[in-house]
């Protein structure tokens, strides 16, 4: 009886192609997260209008007294159910109809819960005010936020392609601030 020999090593998996872009696109993404946590070792803290006028070379930051405008959020949903918000966030002095230049993508059960309520209001105007009253304290709040802007392939063109669909107001040059991310040594955000 012959048997035949594989040409392959004996006790590893050969992924071919596959095995090299996986191992590249773990290079690279571990090379962002270790030049984002290099670069930011301390997290900047600015005022909205500060930051319109002379955005500084830092990924990390924290806005200051930022005013969150849940009326002209945006979110995204899974399984029917909101999973992430996109709210502006703006000065308190913001014109309405002015160009949203910071965006805050969060996950915060709270302004997920908000959304939803508003949300299912529909379009009745009587339930729409209803849904506001119960939400107002949410509907513009005043806090400091922080977070990474999203840059490089952290930054995902096919969310930032359907905000831009949206009547958002979005400035050309926009930024989408991660809610609560850091940076970390080895690993993208």
């Amino acid at each position: 009886m012959k048997t035949k020999h594989s040409s392959r090593r004996n006790g590893f998996i050969s992924f071919g192609c596959l095995g090299y872009l996986l191992i590249l696109g773990l290079i690279i993404g571990g090379a962002q997260g270790t030049y984002t946590a290099l670069k930011n070792r301390n997290r900047v803290e600015i005022t909205v209008s500060d930051y319109l006028a002379q955005k500084p070379d830092a990924e990390w930051v924290m806005f200051k007294n930022a005013t969150l405008n849940l009326l002209d959020a945006a979110h995204m949903e899974r399984f029917g159910k909101i999973d992430e918000v996109f709210v502006p966030v703006q000065d308190g002095e913001t014109e309405e109809g002015a160009p949203v230049h910071i965006l805050m993508s969060t996950k915060d059960k709270e302004i997920i819960a908000a959304m939803a309520d508003l949300k299912a209001a529909g379009n009745s105007e009587e339930k729409v005010l209803a849904a506001a009253m119960r939400n107002a304290s949410k509907l513009f709040m005043k806090r400091d936020v922080s977070g990474l802007i999203q840059f490089g392939i952290e930054s995902n063109s096919k969310t930032r392609e359907k905000l831009e669909k949206l009547d958002m107001h979005l400035a050309k040059d926009f930024v989408i601030l991660e809610e609560g991310a850091q940076p970390a040594l080895g690993q993208s955000a």
